[in-house]
């Protein structure tokens, strides 16, 4: 895939670069060079470039890095473990942990916000409950897909056909069941850091196009410090009311001269 010649001309004529319907160089080049000259509509057209690829730019990589500062939910190990089921249990992770946050969610809408005037009424309660169950339904089939995807990861080259768990399981020998760790916030510590490494070296399953194209909402701090110490560095150096460069000797004094004129004015050290 490449970028469309529409997509380019936008692009080049954004940076004020010749004409063409080509980029001038290949767009993992290309976009390093103008990442941070580019508004975030011009370079979802670079979305192509799989995450892993884009993790060799350092400008996403330390946006990455300023998102998973804010503590996101998508990093957490409750949304994390839908993504890597396999991965959480491995490292001792309940595989029948607390049901997600985003069931929760779907319950708790149609009791507070399912036509308003009916909270607490109980056909509003059996709502809530089957949406929450419908959630679960649907969690459990993408934590399936995950679980099945993680296995092709663990045999790089093989191919793989869509089939049941119990096919999946008899394929891989019947995967040893690892014991649930008796300390389940361990547990959550170590799958967290592992999800973010995973994170930031593109390798995770979410949308990383909101992260890698878009400036952090308080600005990149690295990027404006550098920015900082460039302004400075080319300021010229200010000069005082006597017309003397500020940082500069006031006098200067020649190599030959007496040293005791120099330590004390005039004389010997007459204090």
């Amino acid at each position: 895939m490449s970028v469309s010649p529409e997509h380019v001309s936008q692009i080049l004529s954004h940076l004020q670069l010749p004409a063409s319907e080509t980029l001038p160089s290949p767009p993992l080049e290309f976009l390093t060079k103008y990442i941070q000259n580019l508004p975030s509509s011009l370079l979802e057209p670079f979305s192509f470039i799989s995450p892993k690829e884009r993790t060799s730019i350092p400008t996403i990589k330390r946006r990455r890095l300023i998102y998973s500062t804010t503590s996101p939910s998508s990093l957490s190990s409750a949304q994390g473990r839908l993504r890597w089921p396999l991965l959480w249990e491995r490292l001792g992770g309940d595989p029948f942990a607390e049901t997600s946050q985003n069931a929760e969610d779907e319950a708790a809408w149609a009791n507070s916000s399912f036509m308003q005037g009916t909270v607490g009424n109980q056909q509003v309660r059996k709502l809530g409950g089957f949406l929450r169950l419908m959630e679960e339904d649907r969690e459990a089939e993408d934590v399936r897909a995950a679980k099945r995807m993680e296995r092709r990861l663990d045999q790089v080259g093989e191919e793989f056909e869509e089939e049941s768990d119990d096919e999946e399981n008899e394929a891989n020998g019947g995967e040893p069941r690892v014991e649930v760790a008796e300390d389940q916030e361990e547990v959550e510590r170590v799958f967290e850091r592992r999800l973010l490494e995973l994170f930031l070296d593109g390798l995770d399953t979410l949308d990383y196009s909101p992260i890698d194209f878009e400036d952090p909402p308080g600005g990149d701090p690295i990027a404006i410090r550098d920015a900082e110490d460039r302004y400075f560095e080319d300021e010229s150096p200010s000069r005082t009311p006597n017309a003397t460069t500020q940082g500069n000797s006031l006098r200067s004094v020649p190599a030959n001269a007496d040293e005791k004129s120099v330590q004390n004015g005039q004389g010997e050290y007459d204090y």
